[in-house]
């Protein structure tokens, strides 16, 4: 028998967006009222709960309400991803930014690059840019060395990321030389998925990271930054308080990769365009 869908109040609706905009600075306008709904039915059945007024006074409970919020955020996130998305930023990668950055190695003493996947969701695009370190390094025949940081709000989407077990049809397009390389196959027919070979899981270290946090608790500055797809969830005013916190942890003369669909025009940012959804910080 399918359960009877649980309905919130426009007005509490709007209260709890507001108290998600603030944390997170997700957009939560009443357009997102189903989607909200729809998706939170799941957190209501896992703590028996039968209406969202009971769900707010677990949110607004001071010692439960920092997790919960937390594990809201798992849920309305859409965590939309996949292996080489845009493989157009692959390619730049491959042909511009490594080339560049093997160029500079002994002039400036460079022992590592440093790379920050913002908003990593599953883990699939640090450890594509991974693989593609790792071909750039087979065929070129440099000695690069790298590290990449990967960070989300998803507490959930993180531990799945560290895991790196996927279901096989997500590697469907990648090449069988690739996959023979860099995954591991399950052995159940049952149940068929990959997990990424130890040495590309040990080039990425996972971590929470809240994009709204007034100061990013990161070890490193870096080199490149991929901040792609994330920027749409956020009014313009936050985007441009994200990026100027983002820019702030990338070298001059560092790359920075949005997504497609993104745009920093008019933002008066110290960045120049120098191909699609691609942009340098200005030296």
């Amino acid at each position: 028998m399918k359960s009877e869908i649980i309905q919130i109040s426009d007005d509490l609706f709007l209260k709890l967006g507001k108290m998600l905009t603030e944390r997170y600075g997700i957009k939560m306008s009443i357009e997102k009222k189903i989607m909200f709904q729809s998706r939170l039915q799941k957190r209501l059945r896992e703590l028996n709960m039968i209406s969202f007024d009971e769900y707010a006074i677990r949110l607004l409970d001071s010692n439960l309400g920092t997790e919960e919020f937390s594990v809201l955020a798992d849920f309305i996130s859409t965590n939309k991803t996949e292996f080489f998305r845009e493989s157009a930023h692959f390619d730049f990668l491959t042909d511009i930014v490594l080339p560049q950055f093997q160029k500079q190695m002994p002039n400036y003493r460079i022992s590592q690059m440093k790379i920050w996947s913002a908003g990593c969701s599953s883990g699939q695009e640090a450890y594509s840019v991974a693989i593609t370190i790792e071909e750039f390094i087979r065929t070129s025949g440099c000695n690069l060395s790298y590290f990449i940081t990967a960070t989300d709000i998803s507490t959930r989407m993180l531990k799945a990321a560290k895991e790196a077990i996927y279901p096989m049809e997500q590697v469907d397009e990648i090449s069988m030389e690739l996959k023979r390389k860099y995954f591991l196959k399950s052995k159940s027919s049952n149940d068929q998925k990959v997990r990424l070979v130890k040495e590309i899981r040990n080039k990425v270290r996972f971590g929470y990271l809240n994009l709204m946090d007034d100061l990013y608790e990161l070890k490193d500055d870096f080199n490149v930054v991929f901040l792609r797809n994330t920027l749409i969830y956020f009014e313009q005013a936050v985007q441009i308080e994200i990026l100027t916190k983002v820019l702030d942890r990338l070298v001059d003369g560092g790359f920075l990769f949005i997504g497609h669909s993104e745009s920093l025009i008019n933002m008066n940012l110290p960045i120049r365009s120098i191909a699609p959804s691609v942009y340098v910080k200005k030296i």
